[in-house]
């Protein structure tokens, strides 16, 4: 389970809590800095706040790289090269090409930049985690039956490249989830939604990695608002 962090002041309390890991979300930094989620914010201002966050910890940081920042097989190769020279060992790649639109990249094209990242970890000898993440489900407007298909597809192709494991974006349905899992012959990353399986429950079904993506910031940005809203009508502060 990866509680995912936006700043350095909570991948301190991560580690502190003995977790053994940490995950960047990229919509939580985004929001911190003033820009819209889907790489508004750039490369090199997300490669920034994640050298900070992954240089604050002894434990091993994964990154959410968002598509890469870019279309093109250099650019995948560069975001890649960028988060191994800023600490993380692991990364989310997606395969939504427009933001705000339900443009995926073709999946043979997503497969070559798979295989630059692999090649770039291998060459600057770090194995990087490739989290391998497609939207079928989560911004397509397919049947569900044809989203199901197709990101198995997606998933087979992306494994063939090199990805480390495959993270569907959207499913809720525990008998999809299970369907999933079967289908995909490697660990597969679900996000924690409120309409989703309890965690436990996902496990069972067998999940391996479960995020949290911006919902943590969105939790503590939740009781910051409370306690401003108090000084604000009882000028007292909880």
């Amino acid at each position: 389970m990866l509680v995912n962090v936006w700043d350095v002041a909570g991948v301190k309390i991560i580690e502190e809590l003995g977790l053994p890991a940490a995950a960047t979300a990229s919509a939580a930094i985004s929001a911190s800095l003033g820009y819209d989620d889907n790489e508004a914010i750039g490369r090199d201002l997300m490669l920034a706040s994640v050298a900070r966050i992954a240089g604050a910890v002894d434990i091993p940081v994964t990154a959410d790289l968002e598509a890469g920042y870019g279309p093109s097989i250099e650019d995948a190769i560069a975001t890649a090269r960028g988060a191994i020279e800023v600490g993380a060992v692991g990364l989310n790649f997606e395969d939504s090409a427009h933001k705000g639109t339900s443009a995926l990249y073709d999946a043979g094209l997503q497969a070559e930049r798979i295989k630059a990242i692999r090649r770039t970890g291998e060459e600057l000898g770090v194995p990087l985690v490739i989290n391998a993440r497609t939207d079928v489900f989560f911004r397509t407007e397919l049947p569900d039956d044809e989203k199901f298909r197709e990101s198995v597809r997606r998933a087979a192709i992306y494994l063939e490249a090199g990805a480390d494991c495959i993270y569907v974006l959207g499913p809720t349905d525990e008998d999809v989830i299970a369907r999933l899992v079967k289908a995909i012959p490697a660990p597969l990353n679900m996000l924690a939604l409120p309409d989703a399986p309890p965690i436990a429950r996902m496990a069972e079904l067998g999940v391996k990695r479960i995020s949290f993506g911006p919902r943590p910031m969105r939790l503590a940005m939740k009781a910051f608002r409370e306690a401003a809203q108090r000084v604000r009508d009882l000028g007292t502060f909880p």
